[in-house]
Parts: C-alpha cells; sequence; structure tokens
C-alpha cells in the first residue's frame, strides 16, 4: 500500500538570528553549502556568489549560526578565511561525524572550465564556537575525481560520495566515486545509467545502505533516478523512472533523508532553465516533494499553504538532521528566486519539520 503523506506532517518556521557584534550577518547569496554539526547546534555556512558567477571574498566567505537557546541563534564570521581554502563556487559539502564538515571542488571561474578544482578540505567543529580550523586532505592513494562544479556529496559512516556536476574535461558527469576518511583513499564506483547531470539530489538512503540520485539538469531538468547498493558495491539495475511520476521536472534543489520516519524530501528548485544559464534565473519551485526513503519511490508534492513558507528558489543548500522518534528537521539558506530580468538572491534562513505519518 502507498504511503499517504499529507500537509499536516510537514511544517516551516523561519529563523532569525541575531547579528554579529562586529561583522554583521551572511550576505544574499546562491552557490553555497550548508552543513549542520554540533548535536544540531551549529549550521556551518561556506563560499558562493553574491554576484553571478563570482566567489565571495575572505570577509564574507565562512559563516556560522550558534543556537543560544531553545530559539535563539547567533550569527558569527568564521575567521579562518585566510587558512582554509580558495575562495569558489558550487563545491559540494558533507559533515561527518557531527563535528567535521568536508567540501570538495568547485570552480572559481566562469564557465565550467574555468577554474574548476578537485580540491578536498576539512573544518574542524569539534571544538567550543570560535576554534574552528581549516586543513587540506591528501589523499594515500587512489585518483580523485575529475575538477567539478555544481556536483553533489554526502557522507555515509566514514564514507564521502560524490556524484556528478559539470566536469572541466568531460561536460556534464554521472560517474560515483567514495573517499574512505579512515584511509583517505579515492575509490571509482563507476558511472550511472542516468544522463550526465548537474545539480543532482544525491540522499543516503535506505537507513545508509544505498545512495539515491534525482533529478538534476542534463540538458533540461529531469524527474529520473537510479539507486546505489553500497554493501554490493554496484548500481541498481533498474531506473527509477515511473516510480517518480508526479514529480515535477527539477534541479539544484536541496533536499534530506529521515529513516526515522521513512521519508525523503526535496524543496524547491529550479523547473525551467535560465536563458542565460549560471548567470540568469530560470523559474522555480517552491513545494515540498516527499519520497519512500527506502525505494526513492515518490509519495507526494506538498504546495505552499497559508502561513510561514519559503518562498521559491533554487541554487541553495541545506542540512539534514534525524532523530529515532519519527522526526525530522531540514534547515535551508539563501539560493536564487526571480527570474532573468530580476534576479533575486536571498538570505533568509529556514528549518522544515518532518513527521511521520
Amino acid at each position: 500500500m502507498t504511503a499517504v503523506v499529507t500537509d499536516k506532517q510537514i511544517s516551516w518556521t523561519r529563523i532569525t538570528p541575531e547579528a554579529d557584534a562586529t561583522h554583521g550577518k551572511p550576505c544574499t547569496r546562491s552557490s553555497h553549502g550548508l552543513s549542520l554539526v554540533r548535536g544540531g547546534s551549529r549550521l556551518i555556512l561556506l563560499g558562493g556568489e553574491h554576484v553571478a558567477r563570482t566567489p565571495l571574498e575572505g570577509s564574507n566567505r565562512y559563516w556560522a549560526a550558534d543556537k543560544t537557546d531553545a530559539n535563539k541563534w547567533q550569527w558569527r564570521l568564521i575567521a579562518s578565511a585566510d587558512s582554509g581554502p580558495p575562495e569558489r563556487i558550487a563545491h559540494a559539502q558533507a559533515a561527518h561525524q557531527d563535528q567535521v564538515v568536508y567540501i570538495f571542488g568547485g570552480r572559481a571561474g566562469i564557465t565550467m572550465e574555468e577554474k574548476a578544482m578537485n580540491d578536498l578540505w576539512k573544518l574542524d567543529c569539534s571544538g567550543e564556537p570560535g576554534t574552528e580550523t581549516w586543513s587540506q586532505v591528501e589523499a594515500n592513494s587512489g585518483t580523485p575525481p575529475e575538477a567539478r562544479s555544481f556536483h553533489k556529496m554526502i557522507c555515509v559512516g566514514n564514507n564521502l560520495f560524490v556524484f556528478g556536476g559539470c566536469t572541466a574535461g568531460h561536460g556534464r558527469a554521472a560517474d560515483l566515486h567514495r573517499f574512505d576518511l579512515e584511509s583517505k583513499t579515492w575509490h571509482s564506483l563507476g558511472t550511472s545509467a542516468l544522463r550526465g547531470r548537474g545539480g543532482p539530489n544525491l540522499l543516503p538512503m535506505a537507513g545508509g545502505t544505498k545512495v539515491g540520485v534525482v533529478a538534476g539538469f542534463a540538458g533540461e531538468e529531469t524527474a529520473d533516478g537510479q539507486l546505489f547498493d553500497i554493501a554490493a558495491g554496484k548500481w541498481n539495475d533498474k531506473l527509477l523512472e515511473s516510480e517518480l511520476e508526479g514529480m515535477r521536472p527539477r534541479s539544484v534543489c536541496v533536499s534530506g533523508s529521515f529513516p526515522s520516519s521513512g521519508y525523503s524530501v526535496i524543496f524547491g528548485g529550479e523547473v525551467d532553465p535560465s536563458d542565460r544559464g549560471h548567470e540568469g534565473a530560470g523559474a522555480f519551485e517552491n513545494d515540498v516533494v516527499v519520497l519512500d526513503e527506502t525505494s526513492g519511490a515518490f509519495l507526494a508534492s506538498i504546495k505552499a499553504k497559508g502561513g510561514a513558507w519559503p518562498q521559491t528558489r533554487g541554487w541553495s543548500d541545506s542540512a539534514a538532521v534525524d532523530s529515532v522518534n519519527g522526526s525530522g528537521q531540514l534547515y535551508i539558506f539563501g539560493g536564487l528566486s526571480g527570474d532573468d530580468k530580476n534576479p533575486e538572491r536571498l538570505d533568509d534562513l529556514w528549518v522544515l519539520d518532518v513527521q511521520k505519518a
């Protein structure tokens, strides 16, 4: 029996952190990264663009939002920009063991071929607020993924998984790579049967036993997907196509998985590409797409209703946290809205609460 998902199981709350006493708050941005660490008490906001395809400078590049009370947050500029990675947009970002944030790749140039990167860095957030430190991670063996941007990365256990994106030499990719954080080795996991794409959703699924790719831009917005079985080390033979019927094609969304509720969710994204490519703004959604966390099948698209609800957007990022009692939260910050004539970069912070039926 197909699960029934209703709008009563989700709710949005806007968070307005207090400003940093010296530096204020993050500027509007898109193509950035967001992670959650320290038991859900610290958000890490890294990189992105305030002006299209122009990486942010160090004075506004790295931020944290610290949870100071049950419903209060405060912005804080992370002051280690000089010792951190080179400026970039469209990198991929993931948190490990609730205390380290990794970033991989991205680019500093205008086109996908220009100044693309395939470096791996980590931000140690294990200490008190204000003690975060950067270091570059050098692999002991294996070949890292080709330099790329607008790819995705997730952490499952002690492994980082990197998928797809816009590569410097071969266009849009559909390859999957694993980096073992204990042995510091790269492993190629082959290529998906999906068309190469940028801006996909990459989700831990089936309780962290599978990696799911859903949607993305492959010359057009897509609504297909494929699952990778981690233990078997191979892609499922069958693509997710009819299983995703009902989901509007899209890319550059935000997403998260909540095994305790049995759901994975996707928020918004670009549903009609811009005529100006990465420099413009296409048409965007602000629905919450709900998938079955085990199979990846489409369950519902929940549209904006009365009350608090984020505006349409794409080119954003999110951080998810699950609990054992059937509830989870998805935090999102900023992104791009508007249209080609009036593109609008955002600086709002929201949390989506997801409840089990």
